[in-house]
């Protein structure tokens, strides 16, 4: 049975967004479908766009970060119901790779593919899922251990930010990081996951939070997610000022939620004496990153500094994300105040201009609105 839905299509690198009909076919074997309610709108779709779908061929189904109602299941699939609730994860350990096979499902590769069952409508071309998923569409097919199932009281258009933003600034903080109580903490760019980085380390127990971006709407959404601090990176020199608001000793941990390969030297800068930096961000190609090495008293080398590269918060889904749902249903994890804008299917374009704008910590699109013009 073919089910009908509608997707943002992107045809080519760097091409315009399509919103058009889509064909989904039953789910096969350990598959499910999911009649997608709600999806963040993430720079890592826009990275996609324009530059691939990490591997996957073009036309691309825009959308990583949804959550949705299960629609439909596959044969052999256990632990999950139709009607169930789920938030669909790109970062599922695959069970596989050399990490995995070393029982460190942590730094799993992720080799995941999307299941062959959407194509558009008006050529029957096949289309591949932003990172598997696929969920800026109405409809959408995973493998059923990419659909983890909600606790009851958490709304889809807030627990959709849990499939990558808010679960890797959150990762980085508590499972890459491993952030201690007491610890003092600089996050460096005020986006959603420098944001949810942010929240990461303060659920860890960290005592002293900086806030650091140039864009003072950001800098004000600081205090409402947990900083202490705040640090304007237009007017003064922000490994500096960080220096100066620890008293010349630097912070345990920093955070790299730009991909703006500079600040990942000013990360690991800022470092107190065996501190560890994390990035975060999505690098430009090409990049490359200069790090103070040595001959200098803020070199890596005599800091005992480390940098570690997170690959979307090193998350085993189907833990982390019950766990992120409680601390948001028990008032720990602040999700309302992460979503600025809801949008529709065809709000897309403005909702990428806002992001790059950084007039919103995450728009989030509202699928099941569109299910009126799917015929639904």
């Amino acid at each position: 049975m073919v089910a009908e839905a509608l997707g943002a299509i992107v045809e080519e690198a760097g091409g315009r967004i399509l919103v058009e009909p889509i064909e989904v076919d039953d789910p096969q074997a350990g598959e499910v479908q999911v009649r997608m309610v709600a999806s963040g709108v993430c720079h890592s779709d826009l990275w996609a766009r324009d530059n691939g779908n990490w591997g996957m061929p073009f036309p691309l189904l825009l959308g990583h970060e949804g959550a949705g109602i299960v629609e439909r299941i596959g044969p052999g699939v256990e632990g999950l119901r139709i009607g169930d609730r789920v938030v669909l994860s790109w970062a599922v350990p695959c069970g596989t790779c050399r990490s995995c096979l070393r029982a460190e499902p942590r730094r799993c590769s992720h080799a995941w593919t999307q299941p062959p069952r959407l194509r558009r409508t008006r050529d029957g071309a096949p289309l591949s899922g932003v990172l598997a998923c696929g969920t800026l569409a109405t409809r959408t097919v995973v493998h059923a251990a990419m659909a983890i199932p909600l606790p009851d009281g958490i709304p889809l258009d807030k627990a959709c930010l849990l499939g990558c933003g808010v679960s890797t600034g959150i990762g980085a903080a508590i499972q890459t990081a491993k952030v201690w109580p007491g610890s003092t903490v600089a996050v460096i760019g005020l986006g959603g996951i420098g944001l949810a980085a942010m929240q990461g380390a303060r659920i860890a127990g960290a005592e002293r939070l900086i806030a650091i971006d140039i864009a003072p709407t950001k800098l004000g959404w600081a205090a409402t997610f947990g900083a202490t601090d705040v640090v304007d990176a237009s007017s003064v020199d922000p490994v500096q000022a960080v220096l100066d608001l620890t008293g010349g000793t630097g912070v345990d941990f920093a955070f790299e939620a730009t991909g703006i390969p500079a600040c990942v030297g000013q990360a690991v800068e800022m470092l107190a004496y065996a501190g560890t930096a994390v990035a975060i961000g999505v690098p430009p190609i090409p990049s490359e990153v200069v790090l103070p090495w040595g001959g200098s008293e803020r070199g890596a080398y005599p800091r005992k500094a480390s940098l570690l590269i997170t690959d979307g918060g090193d998350p085993i889904p189907a833990e982390d994300f019950p766990q992120m749902a409680d601390w948001y249903l028990d008032g720990r994890l602040n999700l309302d105040d992460m979503v600025t804008r809801t949008l529709g299917l065809d709000d897309l374009d403005e909702a990428f201009r806002a992001m790059l704008a950084g007039e919103v910590i995450r728009s989030v699109v509202r699928l099941d609105a569109e299910r009126t013009r799917d015929g639904q």
